[in-house]
C-alpha cells in the first residue's frame, strides 16, 4: 500500500493537500479524514470542496452529522464526531448508494462500523499536530496510483515512503 507523508507548513501547503486530492477524485471514491480536534480536518475538507467547486461552501456538519453539496461531482460531507465509536455507517445515515455518483469526505472515520476502509477508491488522511512547534502532517495512505503521483508536486521526497 502507498503510503505518503507531506508536511503542513502553513495554511497554503493544507490548501495545496487539498487541491491535489480534490483534483483527483471520481464518481465513488471515500475521503476518511482522521486526527486529534485541532489537527484541520475540516479545514482540508473546505480545500478538498474548494477544488471540487461546492456549493455552498463545506463547513464542520458537525451537528447534522451529514451535509450535501453541489460540486463539480455531488458532495457528502461527514463528521462522525458526535457518533459513539462503533456506530453502524449505514444505520447513522452515513453512507447510502447515491454516494457512488459522487464523493464522500468523512472526519472522525474512527467512529464508525461497517465502513469500506480499503479499495482503490478510499484514501486515508491523518492529520498530525506536532506541539512543540504547532507543525502539522498528513499521512496519507491507500487509493489509486494517480492519485499519489498528483501528491508528488506538493511533497518533499525525503518525506515519502513506501509501506
Amino acid at each position: 500500500m502507498n503510503v505518503v507523508t507531506i508536511a503542513l507548513d502553513s495554511l497554503a501547503a493544507t490548501t495545496a493537500l487539498g487541491a491535489a486530492i480534490g483534483a483527483s477524485l471520481r464518481p465513488g471514491d471515500r475521503v476518511l479524514l482522521s486526527g486529534d480536534l485541532g489537527s484541520g480536518k475540516t479545514t482540508l475538507a473546505r480545500s478538498i470542496g474548494v477544488a471540487l467547486h461546492a456549493e455552498p461552501e463545506l463547513t464542520s456538519p458537525t451537528f447534522i452529522l451529514v451535509a450535501e453539496h453541489r460540486g463539480d461531482l455531488p458532495i457528502w460531507h461527514v463528521d462522525a464526531y458526535r457518533l459513539p465509536v462503533g456506530s453502524d455507517a449505514l444505520r447513522a445515515g452515513v453512507i447510502d448508494e447515491r454516494q457512488m455518483h459522487g464523493v464522500t469526505l468523512i472526519e472522525w472515520p474512527e467512529h464508525l462500523a461497517g465502513l469500506a476502509d480499503e479499495g482503490p477508491g478510499i484514501l486515508h488522511v491523518h492529520l498530525a499536530v506536532d506541539d512543540r512547534n504547532d507543525a502539522r502532517s498528513a499521512v496519507i495512505r491507500g487509493a489509486r496510483p494517480d492519485l499519489h503521483a498528483g501528491l508528488s508536486t506538493i511533497v518533499d521526497p525525503s518525506e515519502s515512503g513506501r509501506g
